[in-house]
């Protein structure tokens, strides 16, 4: 089994997983995969100008991380889900292995890219686990309030008890 007999199907499937996404998700969902889009979109040009060899800290991955931090942070605050937290701890991770890459050159350059990997494709699943429970409630009829609005809470703190 050579690695293509893997990544081939790995890389379809997260492909078909972003365009249901797309296609089912709510609206923090189809703004999480615009994140996963720009990450890779970044990271695809920044190596096409600079390749990268794991020599040392992976350039474009970094600067790619740093995006799906920030996009993902912003949807933490603002999104009613859960799944953007857990996702911007995701990234957290990624921008973890790079510090451990450029503080000990001694990590292993399959270690580093697994570190750095893994948890965008757990982002992936995430959304993918997200927007199959948004399908879920819409059949149900409820009621999907994406964004929180951080006024009502001011509104209610300040109502009167009782």
């Amino acid at each position: 089994m050579t690695l293509s007999d893997v990544a081939i199907p790995w890389a379809t499937f997260m492909a078909l997983s972003l365009l249901f996404i797309l296609w089912k998700g709510g609206a923090p969902e189809r703004l999480g995969v615009a994140s996963i889009v720009a990450l890779g979109v970044f990271q695809l040009t920044v190596e096409m100008l600079f390749p990268s060899k794991f020599v040392t800290v992976d350039v474009s991955s970094l600067g790619a991380d740093l995006i799906g931090f920030l996009g993902f942070g912003a949807l933490a605050l603002h999104a009613r889900r859960i799944w953007p937290l857990w996702a911007t701890s995701f990234q957290l991770l990624c921008l973890g292995a790079h510090f451990a890459r450029w503080a000990s050159i001694s990590i292993s350059r399959e270690a580093y890219a697994v570190a750095r990997g893994a948890p965008t494709a757990l982002i992936i699943l995430l959304m993918l686990g997200a927007t199959v429970l948004c399908i879920r409630a819409r059949r149900r009829g409820r009621v999907d309030r994406p964004w929180q609005d951080w006024g009502d809470i001011a509104l209610q703190r300040d109502a009167p008890l009782g």
